[in-house]
């Protein structure tokens, strides 16, 4: 196994949370505390709905519908067998449109929270999150699986556990957690097959697009790889950058695709030129373009759509920064992290990359010991910042010292959106005061419980139309919340 599970205490959470569940396979740069996983389902789309079609004579068909992949609401996605319509704007009528491509989950702009439930797995588990695990199993069965970097399209719920994915669809009667592609353990990478097929090293973080794609860090086997119709009949890996071909686990001398070099996806390298440091964080932008972090080199780096899957450098990062989180917001990515001190707050604008000055486009938003926000400012504690996700023009970052919050992107908090102070200040080592995490609660009470995780992150977030999720836990007791917002 590479995941060692171990208990941290208030003090380290305090102090950049520098422990936590760690890997055999320890990140060399994690001296600024434990990095995030994905930025899970960073919105994915606008409302998939039909154009409207300009009909002033009216009777005249509309023009075609097409599924969205922007901005805000209910990003269902259009009609994807021809029977989207276009709507005329005349009394006179509306002719049918073509039909669009399906779009993702719209970035629902959320003010505020109101309550809270547990969704999935057992925040009371106290056993071991090691071996094989069923294939299929109720939402709150024991042991709970894994909870790492979560994601949503549609009505399915995602979720990465290093090794495998799972999923659920919400609109089913009796949702079942199944496993669709990866197993725990693998021995090797394997992509470009059914996801039944796929297999994963360590993935570090997972995000959705806006076309309804799945997009996977395997941090140990050096790779980008792209899910198409996850968890569905269809379900397909693809290779993206990095390791473009089936490889053993190499052992100690991991990531796998080592060293430094653009152009395209399978030609790239990644990690520079030390051991144990790669690729991590990945975030999309509304065209499908992928960006992550590369721990070795400091370096972002974006992948684009083309057909090589080209990928390049748009700035550079201090390797002394832990990166935990990448999101795109209005044409610029933002990273999250902590750098054993402060927390931070980064703005890239990729279109303003120069290579001779390459950290020239990078603007510092903040740094600071938790004085950013209200529940640890002046309190001498970190937020330390987790997860990140794009909300419309606006961002929602998760912090291991349990809270979410909204935040601009000048760096201006906005909102408090989940969590409680506990008994003894910010942050808490398990359940305080009797409370019962199996019921629901007003999201200004929930103790969000977290203090284990890998090496590299967490808590994730989520987000779906006026649904915001969180995934984390105490001790082994992995689980989702669902929050209802506004």
């Amino acid at each position: 196994m590479k995941s060692i599970w171990l208990l941290a205490s208030l003090s380290m959470v305090t102090a950049a949370v520098l422990s936590g569940a760690c890997s055999s396979k320890d990140d060399d740069n994690d001296g600024g505390g434990a990095g995030s996983g994905g930025s899970s389902a960073t919105g994915g789309g606008s409302k998939g709905t039909g154009d409207t079609g300009n009909n002033d004579e009216g009777g005249a068909p509309g023009s075609s519908g097409k599924g969205g992949k922007g901005g805000t609401g209910n990003g269902n996605g259009g009609a994807d067998d021809g029977n989207g319509a276009g709507q005329g704007n005349d009394d006179a009528g509306a002719g049918p449109g073509g039909g669009g491509a399906p779009g993702g989950n719209g970035e629902a702009t959320i003010s505020s929270c109101s309550t809270g439930k547990l969704l999935a797995g057992d925040p009371l588990y106290t056993g071991l999150l090691e071996g094989e695990k069923p294939k299929g199993q109720g939402l709150l069965d024991s042991p709970p699986i894994r909870n790492e970097a979560i994601a949503v399209i549609g009505s399915k719920v995602f979720v990465e556990t290093e090794f495998d994915i799972w999923s659920f669809d919400m609109n089913d009667a009796d949702p079942q957690l199944v496993r669709f592609a990866g197993a725990e353990p693998s021995t090797f990478i394997k992509a470009g097959v059914a996801c039944k097929d796929t297999r994963f090293l360590v993935m570090r973080d997972m995000t959705a697009t806006a076309d309804g794609k799945l997009v996977v860090v395997d941090y140990v086997g050096g790779a980008v790889i792209e899910i198409t119709d996850p968890a569905g009949p269809n379900c397909m890996s693809h290779y993206v950058a990095g390791t473009h071909e089936q490889t053993d686990d190499p052992g100690q001398d991991y990531p796998l695709a080592h060293g430094d070099q653009d152009g395209p996806g399978a030609d790239a390298l990644f990690g520079g030129d030390s051991k144990g440091a790669g690729i991590h964080k990945v975030a999309v932008d509304p065209e499908g373009n992928i960006y992550t972090w590369d721990e070795g080199t400091g370096k972002v780096k974006k992948i684009a759509t083309d057909d090589d899957r080209t990928v390049s450098t748009i700035g550079k990062l201090d390797t002394d920064d832990n990166v935990m989180s990448l999101a795109f917001v209005k044409g610029k990515l933002y990273a999250v992290g902590v750098d054993g001190t402060n927390d931070f707050l980064l703005e890239i604008d990729p279109g303003a990359y120069d290579k001779s000055d390459p950290t020239g486009n990078v603007k510092e938003v903040f740094r600071n010991r938790g004085d950013q926000f209200p529940e640890t400012e002046g309190s001498g504690h970190q937020a330390s910042l987790a997860d990140l996700e794009a909300d419309g023009d606006t961002l929602i970052v998760s912090g291991q010292i349990q809270f979410v919050w909204r935040i601009d992107t000048d760096g201006t908090v906005l909102a408090t959106l989940a969590g409680s102070t506990g008994d003894r200040g910010p942050g808490r080592i398990e359940y305080e005061g009797g409370f019962d995490p199996t019921v629901p609660h007003p999201a200004n009470e929930w103790q969000l419980g977290y203090k284990l995780s890998n090496p590299d992150g967490g808590p994730w977030l989520a987000l779906s139309d006026s649904k915001l999720y969180w995934s984390g836990g105490f001790a082994t007791g992995k689980h989702i919340l669902e929050f209802t917002c506004k």
